[in-house]
């Protein structure tokens, strides 16, 4: 039940099991009903709330790794945010003006998971690319700006000073015809560069993640019922917020912060560049939430009428993306999807993580509870209060793997659970229908085959079995989940199995003999109809796995280029330290020499074992160059006799600095020394720094 990183399950106490147990049933209750954590996180600390979600929210949900969670964390994400428009917007343009959590958080989401920011990287990518290639694009239209470029262009061309004042206001700058000119010039090459952008973001709203969209659609559908007075194109203003302000833009603007372009080692977005990108952003979203320049910018009027034109497209665009296929259909899921899994979920989570849940439900649990009788009353009385040990489950901060179970869920005599029932039975079911036919599904199971369909069975069941003895790996053999069983060799045994599981099925309600098991049969014909959907399904995961491998292995060859590049980046500047800091005569050695009494009132020694501190004026210490760049050697005499050598690494003495370490102990001669002073000394007196 419990998968830990650093000991096995049979060390924990009988009442360590327990709780266990009990947590298991807490958080998949949380995982499956959003309800509790949508409330728990508004009536929460609000400072606390975006850590608790990025933190321990995301990990209930394993990041939305798989289908499944990625639906069950959508819907949260649906509840919250109507949590939130229902307490905290009072007006529609609260979402524009203001913050909301939910709406950051799913953002975040959206952009940074790997196969969300694959969307973003195809989608603006290449013409961010195009962008930044172009040397001499520069998008300056600053008035102040352009005027000074231009009297520095005069000055060049002619080799004479200008007579224009250089300190101007941005309305003197433009009374000249050429600052105006140029202004107008680069508007008309935004305005491509724009057109080029919108046309790319409103021409693939069907390649936008479906999470991203599905939130536009729960956000306009919370507005339009809080706010039914409000025109559509006032909450369309906010879903655009959301779909291109909050998602895209900050994508636009600063693409080297979600890998949305690659850089080198050592590479980095020049300010041109960044202008560049801002300026595009900036009209975008003026065309987006369709705020016109007015006399305070008079000189970019002329870009009012695209961004009224642009608005419409815009518009039209947040109305499409928000209008999408509910969440249960495209993830194929109903009220059966966790019954008829084979494997129970497992998240990983560390015993910190779960006290810091199980104290806020405590904390809030009359809020999150609907009433006396609801199943997290019953779940936190099982648990109690927060255990006075906190190393019953092991380390704090150490994650293990916690299988979540349905406390409601029945135990079941003959098979390992009901998820595996239903799915085998089915399995079963289709067997006998390929074999033989009837009026109903009942008429089939009470009516006997003939000799041709048994014949045709058993040919079938001898192939099943050759291939199953071919299994190499017993515990799959062996797996009371497997769906092939050897006993059913005839027709007759196949149905007595049949009709044994469907017996335990009926007991869980999940079929109705009455109406010829039509539940069992509806759930066949809709896995018939969705095989499709299945395998495009394991397509896409595969892709997202093998997206997700290359990238990583870039990101990995990125880092390990990155951290060449900053090694040799040190050593270059040690070696200039070292440099800037030999004597006037060119001595490749250079030598500091003190009394141990002397370094000891500066604070650089701090003690040596052995040698009171009545003996240190008898002690004399020197600290050497060497050949070897940022190597210091350390030598001392105490009375005549000489002490063990030491070598000192400056990079190391860095390390130990950035590390917080204080004192640095030399075991072999018993010397203390205080890091951050030596740094100071060896900095003054080797590379002539203060």
């Amino acid at each position: 039940e419990v998968v830990p990183k650093n000991r096995g399950l049979k060390e924990l106490s009988k009442e360590s099991r327990e709780m266990l147990e009990s947590y298991q049933h807490l958080f998949y209750l949380l995982q499956t009903n959003p309800k509790y954590l949508a409330k728990l996180l508004f009536t929460m600390p609000q400072n606390n709330c975006t850590k608790f979600m990025e933190s321990v929210v995301l990990t209930i949900y394993n990041y939305g790794t798989n289908s499944r969670e990625e639906c069950l964390l959508l819907r949260l994400f649906e509840n919250a945010l109507k949590e939130e428009v229902q307490r905290k917007v009072d007006k529609v343009q609260d979402i524009s003006t203001g913050s909301p959590t939910v709406i950051k958080i799913v953002v975040g989401y959206y952009r940074g998971t790997q196969g969300n920011q694959n969307s973003l990287k195809s989608l603006l990518g290449p013409l961010i690319e195009q962008v930044m290639e172009d040397s001499d694009l520069n998008m300056n239209i600053h008035p102040l700006e352009v005027y000074k470029a231009w009297i520095s262009r005069t000055e060049m061309e002619t080799g004479e000073a200008s007579k224009l004042p250089y300190d101007v206001t941005p309305e003197q700058a433009l009374k000249h015809k050429e600052v105006t000119d140029e202004i107008e010039n680069t508007i008309k090459k935004l305005v491509t560069i724009i057109k080029s952008f919108q046309e790319k973001i409103i021409g693939t709203v069907d390649q936008m993640p479906y999470g991203i969209r599905y939130m536009a659609m729960c956000l306009r559908k919370n507005l339009k019922e809080k706010f039914p007075e409000s025109s559509e194109e006032e909450i369309l203003k906010a879903v655009g917020n959301l779909l291109y302000y909050r998602y895209m833009n900050p994508v636009i603007t600063a693409p080297d912060s979600f890998e949305v372009i690659e850089l080198g080692a050592g590479s980095n977005m020049n300010n041109v560049q960044r202008r560049n990108l801002g300026s595009i952003a900036k009209i975008l979203q003026h065309a987006a939430s369709f705020k016109i320049f007015d006399s305070d910018a008079r000189y970019l009027a002329s870009l009012n009428s695209f961004i009224k034109t642009a608005y419409i497209k815009f518009m039209e665009f947040f109305d499409a993306a928000s209008t999408i296929s509910d969440i249960d259909e495209h993830f194929n899921m109903d009220e059966f999807s966790d019954v008829t899994m084979l494997n129970k979920p497992m998240i990983f989570i560390s015993p910190s993580e779960i006290n810091s849940t199980h104290q806020l439900l405590l904390d809030h649990q009359k809020q999150v509870t609907e009433a006396d009788d609801d199943p997290m009353n019953e779940v936190l009385a099982s648990l109690g209060p927060i255990p006075e040990d906190e190393a019953m489950l092991g380390d704090k901060s150490t994650e293990f793997g916690l299988v979540l179970t349905n406390k409601w869920e029945l135990n079941m005599s003959d098979e390992s659970n009901i998820q595996a029932l239903f799915s085998k039975t089915k399995y079963l079911i289709v067997d006998l229908l390929k074999i033989q036919r009837g009026e109903t599904f009942t008429a089939i199971l009470h009516t006997d085959a003939n000799k041709q369909q048994q014949e045709l069975y058993k040919a079938i069941h001898s192939r099943r079995l050759a291939a199953e003895n071919e299994k190499t790996n017993e515990e799959e053999k062996n797996s009371k989940m497997a769906l092939f069983d050897p006993n059913d060799n005839t027709i007759k045994k196949l149905k007595e199995h049949i009709l044994k599981n469907l017996t335990i099925l009926e007991q869980h309600k999940l079929v109705t003999p009455t109406e010829d098991y039509q539940e069992i049969l509806t759930s066949i014909a809709k896995d018939i109809c969705n095989q499709r959907k299945y395998r495009q399904r394991r397509k896409q995961d595969l892709k997202k796995i093998g997206e997700t491998v290359e990238r990583m292995s870039k990101k990995k060859k990125y880092y390990g280029e990155a951290v060449t590049y900053y090694q040799e980046y040190v050593k270059a500047c040690v070696n200039n330290l070292s440099k800037g800091g030999k004597s006037k005569k060119g001595d490749r050695r250079k030598t500091a020499r003190y009394s141990a009494h002397k370094l000891y009132e500066k604070g650089v020694l701090v003690e040596i074992e052995k040698v009171p501190t009545s003996s240190f004026k008898a002690v004399t210490i020197e600290f050497s160059s060497t050949d070897q760049v940022g190597v210091f050697e350390v030598s001392g005499k105490l009375s005549g006799f000489n002490i063990d050598k030491i070598n000192v690494v400056f990079e190391n003495l860095l390390q130990l600095q950035y590390e917080g370490v204080s004192t640095l102990k030399f075991e072999d001669s018993g010397v203390v020394i205080n890091v951050n002073l030596l740094i100071f000394l060896l900095n003054k007196k080797f590379y002539g720094v203060e």
